[in-house]
């Protein structure tokens, strides 16, 4: 995995979400090398994706929260139901290493009006499992933060559903954005997915990357994201 290869996946998966009317609104996505200061030491890192400070992480009402990131354009796409997504990378610059990662799903706490965003509203059907009044809306972030490791309890690798503090599924190593833009599509907006899956399917240019999970969180439940983890993938006894 290298920032040249994250950065040009990035820009296909703009241009598949905006090809399959998903997206209606984006923000570029920053490149840039700044200073890092990790365990007392200082050092260049490149950033793809970094984003304005919000109060994602504070004990403060969804609603404020997902206000708070809209209003200072803290996301890069914004879907036609009114879910941010954010992709932020950050890798050493001596060796390209990945270092960090936050993968990022929040979804609005109300849908647009139709005068807002009719096409959501169309006689289509295209987005009727997203009008549901059933659903319950809740936030996804998959973040990759080796410097606070504790096995089994703070995996390298990690899924956190619903913003809940001590919810850390262990993930089988480091996340690809198609691996995650898929997973959100394929599961939150089915329908969309289903007519424009020649596209979403289509494959990448294979970008390799490495198991960081334990033994221990491997016998735990725990996710496996993307195809790059189709083969060799083993449980221990």
């Amino acid at each position: 995995m290298t920032p040249d290869a994250i950065a040009g996946q990035l820009r296909e998966i703009y241009a598949r979400l905006i090809a399959s009317s998903l997206s209606v609104q984006q923000n570029g996505v920053s490149d840039r090398v700044i200073s890092l200061t990790q365990n007392k030491q200082n050092f260049p890192v490149r950033t793809i994706g970094d984003l304005p400070t919000t109060t994602a992480l504070k004990d403060i009402p969804y609603s404020d929260l997902y206000a708070d990131m809209l209003n200072k354009n803290a996301y890069h796409i914004k879907m036609i139901d009114g879910a941010l997504i954010s992709f932020q990378y950050t890798f050493r610059q001596a060796d390209s290493e990945l270092i960090k990662h936050r993968l990022a799903f929040f979804p609005s706490h109300l849908l647009p009006t139709i005068e807002e965003a009719p096409e959501l509203y169309s006689a289509d059907n295209l987005y009727s499992d997203i009008l549901e009044n059933r659903l319950v809306r809740f936030p996804i972030r998959f973040d990759y933060d080796p410097v606070n490791y504790v096995d089994s309890t703070h995996p390298k690798s990690h899924v956190t559903l619903g913003q809940f503090s001590a919810c850390r599924i262990p993930v089988a190593g480091p996340v690809l954005p198609y691996a995650f833009v898929l997973f959100i599509v394929r599961n939150f907006y089915a329908s969309a997915y289903l007519r424009y899956r020649n596209s979403f399917d289509k494959r990448f240019p294979y970008i390799p990357t490495n198991f960081t999970i334990s033994d221990g969180e491997r016998r735990m439940t725990h996710f496996v994201m993307g195809r790059n983890y189709n083969r060799e993938y083993e449980i221990p006894n």
